[in-house]
């Protein structure tokens, strides 16, 4: 799936369900992202420390789930905002190809 389809498929599946009604605002949308961001942190925090052990701490979705949330709120973002997400990533990775044949970071 190209990211434009995936984008117009979110879109579309918050409008039918009337979430744009309830999250408004690109600032709304941008918070969610950051919640989401925290959730996979606390998911990589559960799986690489020893925070399982504590009898306090609910076991959090899997990791997995956490970066599509990511990705899921990302692509909500850039629909807020009117951003052709595809065509700003392909600008982006030009650029930063560009970019990288100036550093000086060794080659692999």
């Amino acid at each position: 799936m190209e990211i434009k389809n995936a984008q117009k498929l979110v879109k579309e599946h918050l409008e039918k369900i009337g979430y744009t009604k309830i999250e408004t605002t690109p600032t709304h949308a941008f918070l969610h992202l950051i919640e989401e961001i925290g959730e996979t942190a606390r998911a990589l925090l559960h799986k690489e420390t020893s925070r399982s052990s504590i009898q306090n701490t609910t076991e959090p979705s899997g990791i997995n789930e956490e970066v599509a949330d990511i990705f899921w709120q990302t692509l909500k973002l850039a629909s807020y905002l009117d951003i052709d997400l595809e065509s700003e990533f392909i600008k982006k990775y030009e650029k930063n190809k560009e970019k990288s044949k100036k550093s000086h970071i060794k080659k692999m």
